[in-house]
């Protein structure tokens, strides 16, 4: 046969990827992948975070009575929550209520709540109370604080420090506070008189003790009638300047936090 003219031409056949690429675009597909898992993650936690914060804020609220409008600010733990909401708690929560009133006074309430169910129903496994109070709120017991007529009253230190004026002289009293029976009590430490360091037996046995008598002598303020009755007051103490009271609890349930508390004595 004559040679019809055509020219053929010979293709070679694919070239196999070098497995240096092949590692590469693994390693591209898996940081893909990896991406895209975090995003899921992330974008799943802030969707568990508003759920649990509007839980806890909704249980709060109610059990404490709390009117309509009073800021409760939810702050949740570290950690993603989404591997926390598969076992239907959370490990802790931290509850902040501004302007909370005590009987008279306003103060901060704080909460720390740890092992948080899902279900407002079930117990939590421990609860710390935290009342904040300044010295202004604090004035407001001024009548608990000294049986005289006062002209302040200020925390700093270690001690709430109450004033009057006792023939003629300004006389200040350093009190100690702490806790008994769900009460609030102040025992006096130190006292000045015209700005005189003094103690409070040198002053009772001088000629001002008739009317340092009334100024030493206070009387109990029930804090646990202001708090959940399923917490226990321990603790009071000065701390920078304001006046800090704690009570704990366990197995607390959110859903009845409103049932208060009372003193085993009777207190003002």
């Amino acid at each position: 046969m004559s040679d019809s003219g055509i020219q053929w031409t010979s293709i070679d056949a694919p070239k196999t990827i070098p497995p240096r690429w092949r590692w590469i675009g693994f390693l591209v597909a898996l940081a893909v992948v990896g991406a895209l898992v975090a995003f899921a993650l992330i974008e799943g936690d802030k969707i568990v975070r508003g759920i649990a914060s509007d839980v806890v804020r909704s249980a709060v609220t109610s059990a404490l009575e709390l009117p309509d409008g009073q800021d409760v600010d939810v702050e949740l733990g570290d950690g993603l929550l989404v591997f926390q909401a598969i076992t239907g708690s959370i490990d802790s929560v931290d509850v902040r209520v501004e302007n909370a009133v005590f009987g008279g006074a306003t103060g901060t309430l704080l909460l720390e709540i740890e092992g948080v169910s899902l279900d407002p129903s079930a117990p939590v496994d421990a609860v710390t109370a935290r009342v904040e109070l300044d010295s202004d709120n604090l004035s407001k017991y001024a009548a608990n604080l000294s049986s005289a007529p006062l002209n302040g009253v200020t925390i700093g230190g270690e001690a709430v420090v109450v004033g009057a004026v006792l023939a003629d002289q300004q006389v200040d009293v350093a009190l100690v506070p702490s806790v008994a029976a769900g009460a609030l009590a102040f025992t006096p430490v130190g006292i000045s008189a015209g700005g005189v360091p003094s103690t409070v037996e040198a002053v009772m046995a001088s000629p001002l003790a008739s009317l340092a008598g009334p100024l030493l002598t206070s009387t109990p303020i029930c804090v646990a009638q202001f708090l959940p009755e399923s917490v226990t007051v321990d603790n009071a103490a000065v701390v920078g300047e304001q006046l800090v009271i704690t009570a704990v609890g366990t197995d607390v349930r959110l859903a009845s936090l409103g049932g208060k508390g009372t003193c085993e004595a009777p207190a003002a």
